[in-house]
């Protein structure tokens, strides 16, 4: 009886913590859940060389595009960010990727289009909803391929920011793009502005080849 009576009191609180984590599981995984910020009634900002101005939700902003040719395949668009603060055009900075060893502001950005069929890094610019509120966002689309040619299936995330007012970080610009979701794209892809298309509905950038397939890739 002894023995027995051990075995239940022992057995009884394995039962009890399986019981209440299967209670709180379901809870926990729905939080999480909701905490992932929604997008919605996305509308690209197209792009030229040169100065593009924009109104945002909290004042106008400008994306300066330019050009860098070097001879080959590997020529690249830079992206200068600015808007106007106390008379002054200063620049809008980009909070760094959340697995980035550097977490300062970067000062411009930079696309990887290669022959615009294959392209590695994909920026784009949309007016949307992020979680119901207007909202002033920024794509940033990266393709890794690891060790296998450029124009190989590799797999894709989107990395998605938001414009808004800096709390008076130390160093950090007036306004910035604040990171705000990460969207690894399920399967693999040939081109990084394919892969945002599919992830956002957005369309392609005016530098992408036409895609040859859903994936981009030539099959």
């Amino acid at each position: 009886m002894i023995n027995r009576m051990r075995y239940l009191t022992t057995c009884s609180l394995p039962l009890f913590l399986i019981s209440a984590f299967m209670v709180y599981a379901p809870a926990l995984a729905s939080s999480v859940q909701a905490a992932s910020p929604k997008l919605e009634q996305l509308t690209p900002l197209p792009l030229h060389d040169g100065l593009n101005s924009f109104n945002g939700p909290d004042g106008p902003f400008s994306v300066f595009q330019t050009w860098r040719d070097n001879g080959n395949a590997w020529g690249y668009h830079l992206y200068l960010l600015t808007n106007t603060v106390e008379g002054k055009t200063s620049v809008i900075g980009v909070e760094a990727r959340p697995e980035s060893s550097d977490t300062s502001l970067q000062d411009h950005l930079g696309d990887a289009p290669h022959t615009g069929e294959d392209a590695l890094t994909t920026i784009q610019f949309a007016r949307g909803l992020l979680d119901g509120k207007p909202a002033a966002l920024l794509f940033e689309a990266i393709r890794a391929t690891g060790e296998h040619p450029t124009p190989s299936p590799g797999p894709t995330v989107v990395y998605v920011y938001n414009l808004t007012t800096s709390d008076g970080t130390p160093g950090w610009t007036a306004s910035y793009f604040h990171f705000v979701k990460k969207i690894p794209v399920p399967g693999t892809f040939c081109s990084s502005d394919t892969a945002l298309k599919v992830a956002t509905g957005l369309p392609l950038s005016a530098d992408a080849g036409p895609p040859p397939s859903p994936d981009g890739c030539l099959h």
